[in-house]
């Protein structure tokens, strides 16, 4: 199993949160994650398989958070034009 988009999941700190977007960065999967009822609280974390368990590192470097933001920005983007092309 891996996360998805739209999923809802609850994190350590017994909050939910929705899978906004995935992305592969140099190999290594991220998730971004908005909780639910609060979409002021965002988080990247890095999603990795361990014992067959979804695993969820939250990204706390900053140059790296701003790089994430670029990325997920510029594949919402992507897919928002192909949706607009294709109507």
């Amino acid at each position: 199993m891996c996360l998805e988009k739209e999923m809802l999941i609850t994190l350590s700190d017994d909050k939910k949160y929705v899978v906004l977007d995935t992305i592969l960065y140099q190999n290594i999967k991220y998730v971004y994650l908005v909780e639910y009822k609060n979409e002021t609280n965002v988080k990247f974390c890095v999603e990795e398989l361990e014992n067959d368990q979804i695993k969820l590192t939250e990204v706390n470097n900053m140059n790296l958070k701003q790089r994430l933001i670029l990325l997920f920005a510029k594949k919402i983007k992507n897919e928002l034009d192909e949706t607009l092309k294709n109507e």
